[in-house]
C-alpha cells in the first residue's frame, strides 16, 4: 500500500466527516481510498471464511468495554457503523494466516500512522477515534442504547430484537444534528 497516500487522504477527508465516531463502510473509503478498503474487505474475507471473530475467547469488544457487546449477540449490533478503531483492530489470531497477519498489521500501523498526523496537524477530531468506550464520544448514542443492551445481557430482551433496536437509535444518531460536519 503507498502509506503516504492513504495518510494523506485520511487527513483530507477527516474534518469532512459528520457524527464521528460511527462511520459507514462508504465513508471509509472515502477517508481512507481504495487500497485500504480492499485490504479491509480481504481481513473481513478471511475472518468470515476462518470465523476467527466467532470464535474468539478473549472477545476484544469485552475487553476494550465497548458499550454496545453482550455475549448474547450473534455480532456488533452497529457493525455496518462501527467505529474506525473497531474496523482496523485484528487481533493476533489473524496472523495463523500470514497474508492476514500482514495485511492486519499494515492496516493498523497505518491507521496510526494517519492519527499521529493529525494530531500534529491539530485536529480536535483525533479524540473520536480512540474508542470504545464509546460513552467519552457520542453519550447520547450510548444513553439511548443501554437499556436495550442491558435488557439483552439480563435476558429479558431478545437479542435479535435488541440488535434492531440499537441498530436504529445509532442510524438516527448519525442523521441528528448534522452541524458538526458535512457528510462525505
Amino acid at each position: 500500500m503507498n502509506r503516504a497516500k492513504v495518510i494523506s487522504s485520511f487527513l483530507e477527508h477527516l474534518e469532512r466527516l459528520s457524527r464521528l465516531p460511527l462511520i459507514t463502510d462508504r465513508e471509509t473509503g472515502k477517508l481512507f481510498g481504495e487500497e485500504v478498503t480492499a485490504a479491509l474487505m480481504e481481513l473481513d474475507r478471511l475472518n468470515h471464511d476462518g470465523e476467527v471473530c466467532l470464535h474468539c475467547e478473549s472477545r476484544c469488544c469485552q475487553a476494550i468495554a465497548c458499550e454496545f457487546y453482550a455475549p448474547q449477540f450473534s455480532h456488533c449490533p452497529i457493525y455496518d457503523l462501527r467505529p474506525v478503531v473497531c474496523r482496523f483492530h485484528f487481533c493476533h489470531r489473524f496472523e495463523a494466516n500470514t497474508r492476514g497477519g500482514s495485511l492486519a498489521r499494515e492496516l493498523g500501523d497505518i491507521f496510526l500512522d494517519g492519527l499521529l498526523a493529525a494530531d500534529h496537524d491539530g485536529s480536535a477530531r483525533v479524540r473520536l477515534f480512540d474508542c470504545p468506550p464509546l460513552g467519552r464520544a457520542a453519550p447520547d448514542l450510548v444513553a439511548a442504547a443501554t437499556p436495550w443492551v442491558n435488557a439483552v445481557r439480563e435476558g429479558s430482551l431478545n437479542p435479535e430484537q435488541a440488535e434492531k433496536q440499537i441498530y436504529q437509535v445509532a442510524e438516527k444518531y448519525r442523521v441528528t444534528d448534522t452541524a458538526t460536519g458535512s457528510r462525505l
